[in-house]
């Protein structure tokens, strides 16, 4: 399956434990994604850790 996303579906996928992240962990898709997300990810990594309870290193 792939998925096309953007930052703000990939940040808030990873911080509420809903079903969006769920479907992303689960089903393993290819994500099609800007260029720019992984910079996003990076840049608000402490806050994402902090929101949604994951080890850093995980977020990343």
């Amino acid at each position: 399956m792939k998925l096309v996303i953007d930052a703000n579906v990939v940040i808030s996928a990873l911080i509420a434990d809903a079903k969006t992240r769920e479907l992303i962990v689960t089903l393993e898709p290819k994500l099609l994604t800007p260029a720019f997300v992984s910079d996003e990810i990076e840049n608000y990594e402490a806050m994402i850790a902090e929101k949604s309870g994951m080890e850093p290193d995980r977020v990343a």
